[in-house]
């Protein structure tokens, strides 16, 4: 049995010799690329391996899950990331449109400097915003402090990627997370895909927003942890038993009927609830949040789960509302959700035979999620819209390769309030082509 370092031995002899018989530097590179991509050779020796062999300081380009480039030393790299959503609705009534629409479009780079700073710029241009823009200090995986527009982790479904959501959208829970914001952020991995922990501080004004202009003044805190208790449980590798808390609290300071959450359905057909301040006077106010999420996962089945709460209280306003979902999906090709999992989120599923023109089924998934939005508690006049909102989505997801996704789903919402004319429900059929580098 080979050790690592027999390994990188091994290898590096072995494009030794084949240099010395060739005099080739590219045969020797490729040798070596080759015994890394097969798994012969991990990251490190590979890029001790490629250290030997030239300046480090040269930049080496591969695709490995993306464009990526990097100094032969391994302490510098770059990466092109971006997604495109192209999205179909098709509604029940004639009060929305059938439509296509560029749900996102995403352009940006990643990179990391002398191995322990990193930074992302990502642009939004149907937006013509800025969707990420942080600089990372990150000594080590347990502890990483990073500055600037960002995404807060406070909830499980909020964490995950939109390249990686289990339907088209995320539920009605996830429109009471800070989500993206401005601000600061300290957060690791002290027992590697087992504990989690978050401390932000920020704006709490929403994406790319600061307070210029704006009369409240104030900022939100955040706390969160999470843990995986499968190895506490013998689970074993293709389990997750995942729980997760957060909570986060603001204050503003000479607010006047400022709106808190205005909130889409599911389907993205309706603005279905507006939440305000009460007065419209200068008033202070706070706000309070709470999550739990919850995943268990075993081989191709997972149960996923939220529930979230925010409260608002003025001199005159003791509101709040609770959302939550809890969905079941199922690899019918027989991929692990637990090789895609993190305890910030889901990651993207690896097919176990990518679909390509050397055949391969890609992989198939299906699930189905329900979901609520209550805001009974919410008095009259500090609300409009339904106060109760129930969301079914069915669907069915297919992964030619990593990069690649297409899914369809079926969305059934039914309002305790009609939200369009004399419509008390909604049913869609939405399908998005998507793919991501």
């Amino acid at each position: 049995m080979f050790t690592k370092s027999n390994k990188a031995l091994i290898a590096t002899a072995v494009a030794g010799a084949l240099f010395a018989m060739t005099g080739s530097v590219a045969a020797n590179d490729a040798l070596i690329d080759k015994l890394y991509d097969k798994g012969v050779i991990n990251d490190a020796e590979y890029k001790e391996i490629k250290a030997d062999k030239g300046d480090p300081n040269s930049l080496k380009g591969k695709y490995k899950g993306g464009f990526k480039w990097e100094t032969l030393d391994g302490k510098n790299a770059f990466q092109l990331a971006g997604r495109i959503q192209s999205d179909f609705y098709d509604y029940n009534h004639d009060e929305e449109e059938d439509t296509f629409a560029i749900r996102r479009v995403y352009l940006g780079v990643k990179a990391t400097i002398d191995e322990i700073w990193g930074l992302e710029a990502t642009f939004n241009p149907d937006e013509n915003v800025l969707e990420y823009g942080y600089l990372d200090f990150k000594p080590s995986k347990k502890f990483i402090a990073r500055f600037g527009a960002q995404k807060f982790y406070s909830g499980f479904e909020e964490g995950t990627s939109s390249r990686f959501t289990d339907f088209l959208e995320r539920s009605v829970a996830d429109g009471l997370q800070p989500g993206k914001q401005i601000g600061i952020q300290l957060f690791g991995e002290p027992v590697k895909n087992t504990f989690f922990y978050s401390i932000g501080y920020y704006n709490g004004e929403g994406k790319n927003a600061d307070e210029s202009g704006n009369t409240a003044d104030g900022k939100d805190s955040m706390f969160a942890v999470a843990y995986n208790a499968a190895n506490l449980m013998g689970g074993g590798k293709d389990t997750i038993a995942h729980v997760g808390y957060s909570t986060s609290k603001g204050s503003r300071a000479g607010v006047s009927g400022a709106t808190i959450f205005s909130l889409d359905g599911e389907a993205r057909g309706d603005t279905f609830g507006t939440w305000k301040v009460a007065t419209s006077s200068l008033t202070d106010f706070s706000r309070d949040h709470s999550n739990l999420s919850y995943v268990a996962a075993r081989g191709p089945f997972k149960f996923q789960g939220e529930v979230t709460k925010v409260s608002v209280d003025t001199s005159v306003q003791n509101d709040e509302v609770e959302a939550s979902y809890m969905a079941l999906t199922y690899m019918i090709t027989g991929e692990h959700y637990a090789n895609s999992y993190s305890l910030k989120g889901m990651k993207g599923i690896k097919p176990n035979a990518p679909y390509s023109k050397a055949g391969g089924t890609g992989a198939w998934e299906i699930g189905i999620r329900k979901s609520e939005w209550d805001a009974q508690d919410v008095a009259d006049a500090n609300y409009s819209g339904a106060d109760l909102v129930k969301t079914t989505t069915v669907g069915v997801k297919w992964i030619p390769n990593e990069k690649v996704r297409f899914m369809l789903n079926l969305v059934d919402t039914k309002y305790d309030t009609p939200i369009v004319a004399a419509v008390g429900n909604e049913e869609a059929v939405m399908f998005r082509s998507q793919i991501d580098f």
